[in-house]
């Protein structure tokens, strides 16, 4: 069976056509007001994001694809609602509140796609307008982004445009500097076969050797933009590399097209498809598929996840949003619609249908990077972390938790992003009014005591080992309580937890010390109502509260295991019906 390309197309231009049309829903129309008319307000951050003039190139793709003139129009007008945000320099702030004006970058391959592929849809006034716009941005790019001024990503991104705006306006000294800045990302290959340097500086190391590692951003940003670049330069070894690295982050694709970035140092923008504010990975995906169809499958099952979360014609934050009562931000689809415009300027053939990594891996692999173990068995996957490297507020899953659990029947059942949501990047996050619902994600231990709440999720310093043994996978973890802070409770907070995974159920079995087993408890939240859950030893509080979370956006159950009086539990979850 064959993935045709005529439906890999077809697939593009739906979501490209809903996304914009859902974008113009919210088009701005005050013509007496240039720095408000043509912007796309958000009803979900309840302002215009800066980065929504990007749309221009997928709107012309769409008024090139349709032939109908309100996408014409409504690029015009956004352009021209941009130069609100457009400094001196030839920068653009990343919005009218804030100082960073590095997402230039993302801006200006956008506008240069813009002008390379349906530049001839403008007239000659027009284009002259946009071209101007881009020589100025990309003479800010090339004397300021450089290393040690942002995240990895960035240079990745810098990379690439300098490449392109290189050879549009015929600037060789561009070209020195992208291949510079490309070959800073390829040396910053971490032993997990993952880039690291999302975060800064970009070589850091925690206590344990954990490093800035994060799935989505390298799948959704950092490689699309490196083998862009690789391609455009004709840098063959470049495009070698770009593949080596894809072939290793498809180990972290699950099932239905998702990312798993449950442990990336960047996950508060974890939104289960990908990264909230990423351009996205398809069309790099099928540019690596026409030699080998597991990147064209991998495309496919994305272009299909991101249908399903596609709701009233804008991609959601996350599966559970909408029936939460939480409005789409908008930022998803005028980011997406990018990649969807590249998919139908690009060449996409035909492709044997075939499986992912995923779904043929069996057992456990420990990557020091991460200090988290992976399991794979029988259609289950899941990741247990220690990792103690330090992120922005929130933090993520560590003390040897849970941070992903999925089953090929139930789909995810548990997805940690952020242990506790924080608003990092106030620009680029939802809040929500729904306090009371709005719970952590992440499975622990957790109890309350002088004032404080106090968890094993949040121990650093947990130690954690893992094996097969006796035809199961599994993890033994040693921790304290702590509190948000990752300080530990007294002696009293140790606390055990073991992993043993079968074809046929994950179990986690507990113990904390017997002063506290009448006030702690093994808190569970759980996504999927395929999955079923029993405690064989302790019992399940019988009113279990429903939660969700934004981050990565699912509504669960939150489970309550109490252990028995002499401090141990057993909770045992299987696919319903088996």
């Amino acid at each position: 069976m064959k993935v045709k390309a005529d439906t890999v197309r077809q697939q593009a231009k739906e979501l490209l056509l809903d996304w914009c049309d859902g974008l113009l829903r919210y088009r701005v129309d005050w013509p007496d007001r240039p720095e408000f008319d043509g912007g796309l307000l958000c009803p979900a951050c309840k302002m215009i994001h800066g980065r929504c003039w990007e749309a221009v190139y997928p709107l012309l793709c769409a008024a090139e694809v349709t032939k109908e003139e309100k996408y014409l129009t409504a690029a015009r007008r956004l352009f021209r609602w941009s130069g609100c945000l457009l400094c001196d320099d030839g920068s653009l702030y990343n919005d009218a509140n804030s100082s960073w004006n590095g997402t230039t970058v993302f801006a200006a391959i956008a506008l240069h796609d813009a002008l390379y592929y349906h530049g001839h849809l403008l007239t000659d006034e027009e284009r002259g307008e946009w071209e101007a716009r881009l020589r100025g941005m990309g003479e800010w790019l090339f004397a300021h982004l450089t290393p040690d001024t942002a995240y990895l990503n960035y240079y990745a991104a810098n990379a690439c445009a300098l490449e392109l705006l290189g050879q549009y306006f015929h600037r060789q000294e561009y070209f020195s500097l992208a291949r510079k800045l490309a070959m800073y990302c390829f040396a910053h290959l971490g032993q997990c076969g993952l880039l690291i340097g999302e975060g800064r500086p970009h070589n850091a190391r925690s206590p344990k050797g954990c490093a800035a590692v994060d799935v989505g951003y390298n799948a959704e940003e950092t490689l699309p933009c490196l083998l862009r670049y690789a391609e455009a330069a004709q840098n063959t070894l470049g495009v070698q590399t770009c593949r080596a690295l894809f072939r290793n982050q498809l180990q972290w694709m699950l099932p239905d097209g998702a990312w798993d970035n449950s442990l990336g140092t960047r996950a508060f923008k974890w939104t289960y498809w990908g990264s909230r504010t990423t351009d996205g990975c398809e069309d790099a995906l099928l540019r690596l598929g026409r030699e080998e169809p597991v990147y064209t499958e991998a495309a496919l099952r994305r272009l299909t996840l991101l249908r399903e979360y596609t709701h009233n014609g804008l991609l959601t934050g996350g599966r559970d949003l909408p029936a939460m009562g939480e409005p789409t931000c908008l930022h998803h689809s005028f980011c997406r619609a990018k990649t969807m415009a590249a998919i139908l300027n690009g060449p996409v053939e035909d492709a044997d249908r075939t499986e992912l990594p995923a779904e043929t891996a069996d057992g456990i692999v420990f990557y020091p990077e991460l200090a988290a173990c992976r399991l794979i068995r029988g259609g289950w996957i899941a990741d247990i972390s220690a990792n103690d490297f330090k992120t922005r507020g929130g933090g993520h899953a560590s003390g040897g938790a849970l941070s992903l659990l999925w089953h090929q029947s139930c789909g995810p059942i548990v997805a940690v992003g952020m242990v506790d949501y924080a608003v990092n990047e106030p620009f680029n996050q939802q809040q929500t009014a729904k306090k009371a619902a709005h719970r952590s994600p992440c499975p622990r231990v957790e109890t309350e005591a002088d004032g404080k709440r106090w968890g094993q999720h949040y121990d650093y310093g947990a130690d954690m080992t893992g094996e097969e043994k006796d035809g199961a996978l599994r993890v033994h973890a040693d921790a304290y309580l702590c509190d948000e802070n990752h300080i530990r409770k007294e002696a009293a907070g140790f606390c055990t937890l073991d992993y043993e995974l079968t074809e046929e159920a994950l179990t986690v079995r507990g113990r904390v010390s017997p002063s506290l087993a009448e006030s702690a408890a093994y808190l569970l939240p759980v996504i999927s109502e395929k999955a079923v859950i029993t405690a064989a030893r302790g019992t399940i509080d019988e009113n279990a509260p429903v939660g969700f979370n934004l981050n990565p956006g699912f509504r669960f159950t939150e489970y309550r295991v109490r252990p028995d009086r002499t401090g141990c539990f057993e909770v045992r979850i299987t696919p319903q019906g088996e």
